[in-house]
């Protein structure tokens, strides 16, 4: 049987993982769309006429290490109303991956969904998921981050509670263990690997370019949430923090990865998530591999 889980990249190893699926409204997740806007994507729905999206990670092998990039939406996300969640861990050891050989989590972005296995905590007791890892997360996010938990202590307001709860709960903690690496512009994991500044879903939103023996590969991280965005590149989630610069960020890895004739590796799309970019009658479409 072929693993279509796992492809190469060159000399680096590509492993998609998932914690699970998660479920919007239509309207709710992209609110300034219009009803018949979606007519020509039903199909990209659930019969319900529902958003469905991955929970997808991804497991990087190369010169060595093994790297994961985002962690999912954990075993208590904070989000009511989430039912298939959890699944990262027992994905990621059926495929042979056992947390304690895990030498770098890497975050595309503090939100929910890709940071909830980084801490676990059992008795009251807190603890690394990943124990030999760094955790490297982009400063700006951070930077964010801290400011809006100092906002929530003197605001009772309980969406912005609800914001702040995966970072207080699953990056903030990780300071005090000394595995904190915060990093920002083009940063280089390993020769093959690189992160690419891509701001507007987050302010430091990082997606991850994958150049091996002159093959090339990125994953996208939240640039993207479902096929549809290939090609409506205007098209904004109400989870934008800046819509505008998303849509610039969006724009140009989509012309970069054309012109490059490189893989696109989202995470929200359907399981694996590894596709091209084709053009069918002029207009652009993620093709799944």
């Amino acid at each position: 049987m072929v693993d279509k889980s796992t492809i190469r990249v060159g000399s680096v190893e590509i492993m998609s993982v998932s914690d699970g699926t998660l479920s919007f409204d239509k309207g709710q997740f992209f609110p300034d769309i219009p009803e018949e806007s979606w007519r020509p994507y039903m199909d990209e729905l659930t019969p319900d006429g529902r958003v469905l999206m991955n929970v997808g990670s991804f497991v990087l092998r190369s010169e060595g290490k093994t790297i994961l990039v985002d962690t999912g939406l954990g075993p208590d996300p904070v989000s009511a109303g989430i039912s298939d969640y959890g699944h990262l861990l027992d994905d990621i050891m059926a495929k042979e991956v056992p947390p304690n050989e895990v030498d770098i989590v890497l975050m595309t972005h503090i939100h929910v969904d890709h940071v909830g296995w980084n801490l676990t905590y059992e008795g009251g007791v807190v603890a690394e998921t990943f124990p030999r890892a760094r955790y490297l997360v982009p400063m700006r996010d951070w930077e964010a981050s801290v400011a809006k938990a100092k906002r929530s202590i003197s605001d009772p307001d309980e969406a912005l509670a609800r914001q702040t709860r995966p970072f207080l709960n699953q990056v903030q903690p990780l300071e005090s263990t000394g595995k904190l690496d915060l990093f920002d512009g083009e940063h280089s994991i390993t020769s093959a690997i690189t992160t690419l500044p891509t701001p507007g879903h987050t302010p430091g939103h990082m997606s991850i370019l994958i150049a091996s023996e002159g093959e090339r590969a990125i994953i996208t991280g939240d640039l993207l949430h479902m096929p549809i965005e290939v090609h409506e590149v205007t098209w904004t989630s109400r989870a934008d923090a800046n819509p505008g610069q998303a849509v610039v960020s969006r724009t140009a890895v989509l012309d970069d990865v054309e012109e490059q004739g490189s893989l696109l590796l989202a995470g929200h799309f359907p399981s694996p998530g590894f596709g091209r970019l084709v053009r069918v009658e002029g207009r652009r479409y993620w093709q799944k591999l």
